[in-house]
């Protein structure tokens, strides 16, 4: 045994036993961690209004960039759909124009048409002496050499 009581083991591999402080050491120890953390308490940082109103700030900025993000994307979704919309109604105007214009191709007989121009409404067939002809030349202009007829 040792001076402390402790049983003393031969070899490498026995633990090296580091010496006990002695009470008043520690007493002194804690004594100054007192005294250190007395002075920490003193020496923190007191809170700078002006700091905590810059993270008022950008709290309220992030926040309202975030409601404006929302907003936007709402009103893109929203904008979307009523194109989506639209264009469906576009598609069912088209269907139901084709469909009607088909009706009214079919409705549409030549020889009636004659007849209703003729009988009823007086019409005649067109005459040689009505029929004017000219030589076009490659142009789009058309030169007026005098009145045109009213009838």
């Amino acid at each position: 045994m040792n001076e402390r009581g402790n049983v003393y083991v031969f070899g490498t591999a026995a633990r090296q036993y580091a010496p006990l402080p002695s009470y008043e050491e520690r007493d002194e120890r804690q004594k100054q961690a007192r005294q250190e953390q007395k002075r920490r308490a003193k020496n923190r940082a007191k809170v700078n209004p002006l700091t905590v109103l810059m993270v008022f700030a950008t709290f309220a900025l992030v926040m309202v960039s975030g409601i404006i993000y929302l907003n936007l994307n709402f009103q893109s979704t929203y904008l979307s759909k009523s194109v989506v919309k639209l264009s469906s109604e576009v598609v069912e105007m088209e269907k139901a124009n084709t469909s009607l214009k088909e009706r009214l191709e079919d409705s549409l007989n030549l020889n009636d048409i004659y007849k209703k121009a003729t009988k009823e409404l007086g019409m005649s067939p067109v005459k040689k002496s009505q029929i004017v002809k000219y030589d076009r030349k490659k142009s789009t202009e058309i030169k007026k050499y005098g009145e045109i007829p009213a009838n």
